[in-house]
């Protein structure tokens, strides 16, 4: 590591993982016989080479050719993170800074052109919304013999399965994120608002070491947590309103969230019915989930548990979702894998995902003891040690 970069930055793993899987996804961009790839995509530039922005203001990009060479075409601006970068991503270089005058899609154009030739086959990541249609107008004007092929999701299939040391990475960050809503649990009491709750989460997983949050965390009180994904308002916290807290502190950008609810006083009865009825949900994907089955039969553990209970009309989501590589807006690999009816993808040892038996009723609110988990050869491992009770404070 150079003096520029020296106490600018961590990198995650060793130049071998990133090497490993570089080399994977050139095996793929070869068997669908594409000359070169653009990542687009922030995590997924992260997964390949270890550089954690999320570039908002901007193009950026890095074009991978299928012999192995990387090239960043992007804002001038943020190539400052590629120069800082450049002595430990040996295999990648600046391509083309593009100018604030300049139309951003003609200077990318004629970069990649340049670089790869007029008549390559490029892969272009459609999916991820960085090249939007009028954009792609512009490039396909100005780069017209180019043969661009959607390779959307090109990079996420290898991030669905994650390594040994993302995994310990998720631990680290569910634990973080267990012992984080443990002192906002502690803190609460009645009057305090939920934007001082949030203020409590938000110090302790920074005290604790975490990085800045991909999202959230999100706290809402009574009636108004029915609104999903709703979050703090500045309102007070009233005796007997449920109180929601969902949050997940960010390791090397790696984030296991956690969603828990506590109340203040003596619960009501639907209250603490919907609550049974998440945590069935969740006990029985602890138990029931694991390596081999589809998609499909993973949620159908939790759902039915559910239904058992005679709350299955309030349920409505899936019962869980990809989590691992967290930059704003959100935490989710959503789009990547999840545990829904009539998905027959299979489940994998080493998948993570966020297991949310989630319940939104109107005039009550939203209740969910959720867990984030990593399939085991035999099952699930926990990563957010806290208790999925239903917390009650006097």
């Amino acid at each position: 590591m150079t003096a520029l970069s020296e106490g600018l930055m961590r990198f995650p793993f060793s130049h071998g993982e990133f090497r490993s899987r570089r080399e994977l996804l050139l095996e793929e961009m070869r068997r669908r016989g594409m000359d070169a790839a653009l990542v687009s995509n922030g995590p997924n530039f992260f997964y390949l080479t270890g550089m954690p922005i999320n570039v908002s203001l901007g193009l950026f990009t890095l074009l991978l050719k299928k012999d192995g060479s990387g090239y960043w075409l992007g804002r001038r601006t943020e190539m400052s993170n590629v120069r800082v970068y450049s002595d430990v991503m040996e295999w990648s270089e600046e391509g083309a800074a593009i100018l604030d005058e300049e139309e951003p899609y003609e200077a990318l154009a004629r970069g990649v052109t340049k670089i790869i030739g007029a008549n390559a086959v490029l892969g272009v990541e459609l999916a991820t919304g960085f090249l939007p249609p009028s954009g792609l107008d512009i490039f396909r004007r100005v780069a017209p013999s180019l043969h661009v092929v959607d390779s959307s999701g090109m990079v996420e299939t290898l991030r669905a399965v994650k390594s040994t040391e993302e995994v310990e990475l998720l631990r680290q960050s569910g634990r973080m994120t267990a012992d984080t809503l443990k002192k906002g649990i502690a803190s609460i009491k009645e009057g305090m608002t939920d934007s001082a709750l949030s203020a409590v989460l938000y110090t302790e997983a920074l005290r604790l070491g975490s990085e800045s949050f991909a999202w959230g965390p999100t706290v809402t009180v009574g009636r108004r947590s029915a609104m999903a994904h709703s979050t703090f308002a500045n309102l007070p916290m009233r005796r007997g309103e449920l109180i929601n807290m969902e949050m997940a502190a960010a390791v090397s950008r790696y984030c296991a969230p956690c969603f828990r609810i506590a109340i203040i006083g003596r619960p009501s009865e639907e209250a603490r019915s919907f609550h049974d009825a998440s945590l069935a949900g969740l006990q029985a994907g602890l138990k029931g989930i694991g390596p081999g089955m589809t998609s499909h039969e993973a949620d159908r553990i939790v759902r039915e548990a559910i239904d058992r209970a005679g709350y299955l009309e309030y349920f409505t989501v899936r019962a869980a979702y990809s989590v691992g590589i967290g930059f704003a807006p959100s935490w989710d690999e959503d789009h990547i894998m999840k545990l829904r009816p009539k998905d027959r993808r299979i489940i994998k040892p080493g998948m993570v995902f966020h297991l949310v038996p989630a319940l939104y009723k109107l005039g009550v609110g939203a209740v969910c003891c959720s867990s984030s988990i990593v399939v085991t050869d035999n099952g699930v491992e926990v990563l957010t040690p806290i208790e999925p009770q239903l917390f009650v404070v006097e």
